[in-house]
C-alpha cells in the first residue's frame, strides 16, 4: 500500500456578519473609524497611492528592496489589542474626524459589541470565535490597519527609504542590507502572534499587490504583475452579460495593467499580457489594440440625477430594444438602463448548503422522505408520488420547499386534482 503522511491542513473561519444583528451599526461605526486611516502614515488606499510614494522617495542603486507578509492577520488580532491601537488614534485625531455625535467611549463600547457577535453555525451546532478578529465582520479591516500601526512605530522610527503597507502586505525600502535585516527583527517582536515573512527581489523585480518594481541605475521601473497562483480567468466572451460589460472588463484590465508602468517597454510588455489574459478567456484582442473613440453622450444630465430603470438582462437584443424605446419616449435624460444579472450557481450554492438547513416543522411531511433539512430548501425541482393511485407530480418552486408542499396538501384536502403554478 501506498503510504501517506499525514498532512496538516491550515484553515480560517469566515464568519459572514451580513444580515446580521450587528451588520448596520457595524456599517456606520465603520463610516467613523474609517476617517482614521488616512492619518496612519504608512497606509495605502491603492496601488496609485504606492506608486506615487515611489515617485516621491529618494532611491539609487545601493538600495535594498523587500516585501513583509503577516501570517493570518486577522485571526492574530486580539480585540482588546485592537481596540487599545483604535483609542489611541482617537485621542489623536479625534478633532478630525466626524464622529457624528458619539464619544469616544460610546465608540469604543459600541464596536466592542459588535466584535462579540462573531458566532457561527456549523452542522447544526453553534460555535464562537474566541480570538482574532472575524473575517467577514465590517470593522475587522481598519481595526486590523490601526493595530498594524501600533506594530509598526518601532520600524519607522528608524526612518528607512520607504515603508508603506496595505493591511498586511508591507513594502520596505532602506539604504542597506543590515538595515532590512533589523526591521524584520523588530517587527517580529513586537506581538507574540503577529509574524512576518519576506520576500526579496527576483532578477532584480520585486513583486508588490498588482505591479512589479526595480530600481535600476537609479532608475525607478514599474510594471503590472500578476501571481504565479492566478487563474487569469475573467468574464468569459461567451458568457450570458451584457456585450458593455465584458468590453468594460477588458478595457478596464487593459488600462490597469498600463496605467502605472514607467517606461515604453513596461508598458508594451504589461499590455502584452493584458490581452494574452484577453484572448485565453475568449476575447479577440484586435479590437483592443488601439484606444476606442470616444462616443458623444447622448444625454445631457449626469447619471446621478436620472432615476435607473432596472430589468431583467435576457440578450443584448433585447436590452438595445429597451434602449431605443427610451430614446424614442425621449427619456435618455430622465432614466438610465440598468441590466440585472441572472442568478448563479454560486448563489444557488451559497443558500442552500445542506449543513445550514434544518427542519423545524411539526410533523413534517418532507424531511422523513429524503434528509432533514429538505424542507427549508429554495429553488428545487421536486416530484410527488400520490400513495392512492401511485401517480406522479413534478414540479419546480423558488420558495421554500416545505410551502410548496403545504399548498398541495391544502389542494388535495379541497377536492382539487391540480395546484396552480408556484
Amino acid at each position: 500500500m501506498h503510504s501517506m503522511s499525514a498532512e496538516v491542513f491550515k484553515i480560517r473561519p469566515i464568519i459572514s456578519c451580513v444580515g446580521g444583528p450587528t451588520d448596520r451599526i457595524s456599517w456606520f461605526l465603520n463610516k467613523i473609524v474609517s476617517q482614521l486611516l488616512p492619518k496612519i502614515p504608512s497606509h495605502l488606499s491603492n496601488t496609485e497611492q504606492f506608486v506615487q510614494y515611489l515617485r516621491n522617495a529618494e532611491l539609487d542603486q545601493t538600495c535594498v528592496m523587500e516585501s513583509f507578509d503577516v501570517t493570518s492577520l486577522y485571526t492574530n488580532v486580539q480585540n482588546d489589542s485592537a481596540l487599545q491601537a483604535l483609542s489611541e488614534l482617537l485621542d489623536k485625531h479625534a478633532r478630525d474626524i466626524n464622529t457624528f455625535g458619539l464619544s469616544k467611549a460610546r465608540i469604543l463600547i459600541l464596536i466592542r459589541k459588535c466584535l462579540k457577535c462573531n458566532i457561527f453555525k456549523w452542522s447544526g451546532k453553534y460555535f464562537s470565535q474566541i480570538r482574532g478578529l472575524a473575517m467577514g465582520q465590517r470593522l475587522a479591516p481598519v481595526l486590523a490597519i490601526c493595530f498594524m500601526s501600533r506594530i509598526e512605530e518601532p520600524v519607522l522610527a528608524r526612518l528607512p527609504v520607504l515603508y508603506c503597507r496595505y493591511i498586511d502586505d508591507c513594502c520596505v525600502i532602506t539604504s542597506t542590507q543590515h538595515e532590512m535585516d533589523e526591521c524584520f527583527r523588530v517587527l517580529n517582536e513586537q506581538s507574540q502572534y503577529i509574524r512576518l515573512t519576506r520576500e526579496t527581489p527576483r532578477d532584480g523585480w520585486l513583486p508588490y499587490l498588482n505591479t512589479q518594481i526595480k530600481v535600476s541605475d537609479g532608475i525607478l521601473h514599474v510594471k503590472w504583475y500578476q501571481k504565479e497562483s492566478s487563474k487569469n480567468i475573467i468574464i468569459h466572451a461567451k458568457s450570458a452579460h451584457p456585450s458593455t460589460v465584458k468590453r468594460s472588463v477588458v478595457r478596464n484590465m487593459i488600462k490597469t495593467a498600463t496605467k502605472f508602468c514607467t517606461h515604453e517597454d513596461d508598458r508594451w510588455e504589461s499590455r502584452s499580457l493584458a490581452l494574452r489574459i484577453a484572448s485565453s478567456n475568449g476575447y479577440s484582442t484586435l479590437r483592443y489594440q488601439h484606444r476606442p473613440p470616444r462616443v458623444a453622450n447622448q444625454s445631457r444630465t449626469p447619471r446621478d440625477k436620472k432615476l435607473p430603470l432596472c430589468i431583467p438582462f435576457f440578450s443584448d437584443k433585447v436590452s438595445a430594444a429597451f434602449q431605443q424605446c427610451i430614446l424614442r419616449a425621449q427619456l435618455q435624460d430622465d432614466v438610465f438602463l440598468v441590466n440585472i444579472p441572472n442568478d448563479n450557481i454560486k448563489r444557488q450554492l451559497v443558500r442552500n448548503r445542506l449543513y445550514d438547513t434544518q427542519c423545524v416543522l411539526e410533523q413534517c411531511v418532507v424531511c422523513p422522505q429524503g434528509k432533514i433539512g429538505d424542507c427549508a430548501k429554495v429553488g428545487v425541482v421536486y416530484q410527488l408520488e400520490c400513495l392512492a393511485c401511485h401517480s406522479l407530480y413534478i414540479g419546480e418552486t423558488g420558495r421554500m420547499l416545505s410551502v410548496r408542499i403545504k399548498e398541495h396538501i391544502a389542494a388535495k384536502k379541497r377536492g382539487k386534482h391540480t395546484v396552480g403554478a408556484p
